[in-house]
């Protein structure tokens, strides 16, 4: 953030903003993070406070920017007056045109145009501000956007969504189809709907002057039960007060249906999850899941050939809830001959587990080896899985996990992978376990810091430690399922119930009416930078690991309701 910037949003928050929180909505073109001023009821979807978003420096101008900051002053001064709303400002849209102090007129309207924006997110090499903006506004839903920009004279355009009352205030024509305010008032993001906005642009003066006008028009509005109201909010709303067996149906009739060769964990916990459902809700296993799986269980030769990987193995988390449910022993049989081909010599880690120690194998190795424990009390599996756990050397003092050894970087899913190994290690290991209170010591570390990370919308981010990296579906499917199931286990009090049902309520939001997804990272190996990381691509719509995962949290979820 540049330091002129920063001072003055941080002087505004602690003087005046004490209930507002700084955050951030993306990341640009040249790396840099860009701020934002959170109200205090910025995520509250209860219609009980009108949520507005305030944006300026679209064109990245130091007027511009001193506009907005002169606008939340003004406001703030007027707070009496807007105790019914909560608003929020992002500062400057246009962040590398402001520091870099860019005259160029394309390096001011780059962001002006091109909404919604087509595709790549959020790596695209011109222009991802466009990308991180688009989601970070339409998930954040507000009820009204103001976006605020200086001209010669006096104009309030509108979109298409915007409320009746605008009209009085002498408005021009609609604002462009394809700028963020117009694409904002008619574009269904991932079918949430429309959001009302409005462009204010004047001098200095007029604007403040327009901008006090409308803010109390919308107190007035509030008043005869007629707000700014927006489809997009409604939609949020709608998904949040979903229950957790109506999200995991939703999942459920979209994933969990494939089972390729090589069997892998990113289909097999969808499996997993279709049956745990059919168990929670009291329903027979269906028949194409046998259909689907016996094959493999049958020649397991079919699995995976004759070099599996670690995730290959892990693949096969369904045996376990199939042996519990049919009491089949070929499932028992399948699981055990699967969970053999680690290396038991006493290698760490045991092969094929990734020698450079990655987090993924915390999960790989915890899910089969705990399982194994379980179906014959036979300890060396617990001694492979503890002697790994303990030997891991990636926790850092902060409590979140490197990548692995070699890659000294925070990444979501990473520490995801970490969160639902433990949580799948202490659901099988005995608490007299001479490594027991090591490992739960372990876990209790991360969440401790993770909880320090969580993303006000619930979310955790691409990057942990990176809250301009985009909000990612399934490192927070992850982190909510181990969280969820060491409530479960009596391992963890009360006080980790608010986390997570923020938690859940991020994750509802991106999860459609109809299963789909949003935001999950693609499949990531260990890479060279964060900025590797960073750009790696965002899936929505149907990928098996983010559904697979978030199915699984949604009927870890069922015990709650």
């Amino acid at each position: 953030m540049s330091k002129l910037l920063e001072s003055a949003i941080h002087n505004l928050v602690s003087r005046d903003l004490a209930a507002s929180d700084i955050s951030y909505c993306g990341i640009t073109k040249n790396g840099y993070q860009i701020p934002v001023i959170l109200g205090k009821h910025a995520y509250d979807f209860s219609g009980d406070c009108t949520r507005i978003l305030i944006i300026g420096g679209v064109n990245g101008t130091d007027g511009e920017v001193q506009l907005i900051l002169d606008v939340i002053e003004t406001v703030t001064d007027h707070s009496n007056d807007f105790s019914s709303l909560s608003i929020s400002y992002i500062p400057c849209l246009n962040y590398d045109a402001y520091i870099g102090n860019l005259q160029t007129l394309q390096a001011q309207t780059k962001l002006t145009h091109g909404y919604p924006p087509d595709g790549n997110y959020f790596f695209d090499s011109e222009i991802p501000e466009s990308r991180y903006i688009w989601r970070w506004v339409s998930y954040q839903a507000p009820d009204l956007v103001i976006e605020l920009s200086l001209g010669e004279s006096i104009r309030i355009a509108p979109n298409a969504a915007s409320p009746a009352f605008i009209t009085d205030m002498d408005t021009a024509s609609l604002v462009s189809n394809d700028s963020l305010i117009g694409a904002l008032g008619r574009k269904h993001e991932s079918n949430l709907g429309s959001t009302p906005g409005v462009r204010i642009t004047g001098t200095k003066e007029q604007v403040v002057s327009k901008t006090l006008e409308l803010l109390h028009k919308v107190v007035d509005s509030r008043a005869t039960d007629q707000p700014p109201s927006s489809h997009a909010a409604d939609a949020i709303r709608k998904r949040r007060n979903r229950t957790a067996q109506e999200v995991s149906e939703a999942l459920a009739s979209q994933f969990g249906y494939k089972l390729d060769s090589p069997i892998n964990y990113i289909q097999g916990v969808g499996v997993s999850g279709r049956i745990r459902l059919a168990e929670y809700t009291n329903q027979d296993v269906p028949d194409d899941i046998f259909q689907l799986v016996d094959p493999y269980v049958d020649d397991p030769s079919t699995s995976f050939g004759d070099a599996p990987g670690s995730a290959s193995l892990a693949g096969a988390v369904w045996a376990d809830d199939l042996f519990r449910v049919t009491k089949g022993p070929k499932y028992k049989n399948y699981l055990l001959d699967l969970a053999n081909r680690f290396d038991s010599s006493g290698a760490n880690p045991p092969a094929p587990a990734d020698p450079k120690w990655r987090t993924e194998d915390m999960f790989m190795l915890g899910s089969m080896m705990g399982r194994s424990y379980a179906l014959t009390q036979e300890g060396q599996y617990l001694d492979i899985l503890t002697n790994f756990l303990v030997e891991m050397g990636t926790q850092q003092i902060s409590g979140l996990f490197w990548h692995d050894r070699a890659t000294p970087f925070y990444w979501g899913r990473g520490n995801g992978f970490a969160v639902l190994g433990l949580a799948e290690t202490l659901t099988y290991l005995p608490q007299f376990h001479p490594l027991h209170a090591d490992i739960f010591l372990t876990y209790e570390k991360l969440l401790s810091g993770l909880l320090k990370h969580q993303n006000l919308s619930g979310c955790y981010h691409q990057v942990i430690t990176l809250p301009g990296s985009y909000q990612e579906l399934t490192s927070t499917c992850m982190i909510g399922y181990g969280i969820a199931r060491g409530v479960k286990l009596g391992l963890l009090d009360q006080s980790y119930l608010p986390p997570l049902e923020a938690l859940w309520n991020g994750a509802k939001a991106r999860i459609t009416e109809a299963g789909d997804v949003v935001d999950g990272c693609t499949g990531t190996g260990a890479l060279e930078t964060e900025h590797d990381y960073i750009i790696r691509e965002a899936l929505s719509g149907y990928d098996d690991r983010t559904g697979s995962l978030a199915l699984w949290f949604s009927v870890e979820m069922m015990q709650f309701n």
